[in-house]
């Protein structure tokens, strides 16, 4: 005997995506305001985790057809979650 679960399908999904130090770092770097004793490695490493992370979840949702949208945590307004079914941060 299988058992099958029921689908549950969003209509509308957001996706908020973070900036991370490594992008506000390097904003301040281009401004000469960055701090000296940064581990710019480090930070990197985490950035390039991220945002594959980020791609992967992309991904993911395109490959089953789901619809979404995205926006950067930063500019995520009351306007953003009118009519969402399910947000993702």
């Amino acid at each position: 005997m299988s058992v099958v679960a029921p689908s549950i399908r969003f209509k509308n999904l957001l996706v908020v995506i973070k900036q991370t130090a490594y992008e506000e770092y390097t904003q301040l770097k281009l401004r000469g305001q960055a701090p000296k004793a940064l581990r710019w490695k480090r930070l990197e490493s985490r950035y390039k985790a991220h945002k594959q992370c980020v791609n992967d979840l992309l991904w993911q949702l395109r490959r089953h057809d789901v619809e979404f949208s995205c926006v950067n945590r930063a500019e995520l307004d009351r306007q953003h979650l009118r009519d969402v079914d399910l947000m993702i941060a």
